[in-house]
């Protein structure tokens, strides 16, 4: 029996027989089945309105299903100012379907989200199963750190959050780019999917918007497939297209910019960030009554050209504050262990069982995401540079970067980084697939 189970162990993922992912598959429907009821216990799910949602979520719901239209009304976030695009659509709108199709009862909305978002996930892990060669007991271990850590498996289960959907959306992106076949990469629908799932992130953080724009771009240079880049690309380009005429159509104009990031930027950068950052939340700025300004807002466009002008008036006075700040923001981001952007002034890092659980796996977290980093530099250096090892590192050091640029200069939390574990890992598990050979691939070995 212990010989048979070493044997299964050391068997390479790829070499696993069919029923093998299917028991992946059932435990990974557990898993979300157990998280969901889990939280639904926790939070008190069953029987609350999704209008109760918190980050502007719930008001943004209950003003489109109350007047029709993707407003909150003055004086909801800012007095006097109305706020439309503040929010991306995607998430407003696919509750309100759920609410419609299940009822306006969050525990029955929630289950369904989870179980349609933890659906890419599973597809994500059966990608992996599929073709990667490294061990099982090193896909398991791995993998199993990911889908057991407490602040990520929060993340993952929660409703009104972007990491609830952008977690589970990248796991897929990053399987599809890296552990996808030859034979499924040369298909129309591969490149379909990956084009349709960069625009879902697209609408789902503002953030990701260069990210979706640079994946085209890597996925010609590293396969030469002028097809489905230019698929991907085109696809994109459609979706920003199509968000910027939703904020034209909204909020009275033509652009991808969400209109609270001057009020983000300025409480990144302002007098009063150092006092509260990292360990408490900067919204706490908000209920404190400290981002005012000194004259009337037309608009939520004005508002936001008032509070970027403050917050670049802050950095120009300012600049080793400004430094500060940033290196704090990329310490929260890449190296702290402990939980960030608390709720409440004098809440202790270490005062509630959550806080104390994250922190042995953020510990290895960090050991394996320096890892990652360490190893995806030294292949980039080594080169050359047109090798498949050399272009898979450059995406996941591209993906930090352009992800992480825009927390470091506003502001990163615990919940912030989640969406890294992931890509992490299954970076990880393509190294120790494909050997370290830096070798330029024939198209027969590439992939």
């Amino acid at each position: 029996m212990l010989a048979a189970l070493t044997k299964l162990l050391a068997t390479p993922a790829c070499d696993l027989p069919k029923a093998a992912r299917g028991w992946a598959l059932g435990l990974l429907l557990a898993y979300t089945l157990l998280g969901v009821v889990a939280l639904d216990r926790g939070q008190h799910r069953s029987g609350q309105s999704i209008t109760q949602l918190g980050f502007g979520y719930g008001v943004l719901i209950d003003a489109i299903q109350q007047t029709g239209e993707f407003r909150v009304a003055a004086g909801v976030h800012y007095p006097g100012v109305a706020f439309s695009a503040h929010r991306l659509p995607f998430i407003p709108y696919f509750l309100i379907g759920l609410k419609d199709l299940l009822g306006d009862d969050l525990g029955r909305v929630a289950l369904a989200k989870c179980l349609a978002f933890n659906a890419l996930l599973a597809m994500a892990i059966l990608g992996v199963l599929r073709t990667a060669r490294a061990p099982l007991w090193g896909v398991t271990l791995l993998l199993g750190f990911v889908l057991t850590m407490p602040r990520w498996s929060l993340n993952v289960f929660e409703v009104g959050l972007e990491e609830a959907y952008n977690i589970t959306a990248l796991s897929l992106l990053f399987s599809w780019l890296w552990f996808t076949d030859p034979v499924r990469r040369a298909r129309l629908g591969w490149a379909l999917g990956l084009g349709l799932l960069l625009v879902l992130l697209v609408f789902l953080k503002s953030s990701m918007v260069y990210w979706c724009l640079a994946v085209p771009v890597l996925l010609w240079l590293r396969h030469r497939d002028l097809r489905a880049a230019g698929i991907a690309l085109a696809l994109v380009v459609i979706g920003l297209i199509g968000l910027a005429s939703f904020n034209r159509a909204h909020a009275g104009r033509f652009t991808i910019s969400s209109s609270w990031e001057g009020w983000n930027l300025y409480k990144g950068n302002c007098e009063y960030s150092a006092d509260l950052y990292p360990p408490y939340s900067l919204d706490l700025l908000d209920y404190e009554g400290k981002v005012t300004a000194d004259r009337p807002l037309k608009d939520e466009w004005d508002h936001s050209a008032y509070f970027t002008g403050r917050a670049k008036d802050f950095i120009q006075a300012h600049p080793g504050t400004f430094m500060e700040l940033a290196v704090r923001k990329a310490w929260i981001f890449y190296g702290e262990v402990r939980a960030s952007g608390l709720a409440q002034r004098g809440e202790s890092r270490y005062g509630k069982p959550l806080y104390l659980a994250q922190i042995p796996w953020m510990i290895g977290f960090r050991v394996l995401l320096w890892a990652a980093i360490l190893l995806a530099l030294r292949t980039v250096w080594r080169g050359p540079w047109r090798s498949d090892a050399a272009l898979v590192a450059l995406t996941y050091l591209l993906f930090l970067f352009l992800y992480s640029g825009f927390h470091v200069v506003g502001f990163a939390y615990e919940r912030h980084v989640m969406p890294i574990v992931m890509p992490t890992a299954l970076y990880l598990l393509w190294r120790w697939s494909n050997g370290v050979d830096v070798r330029v691939p024939t198209d027969a070995s590439r992939r």
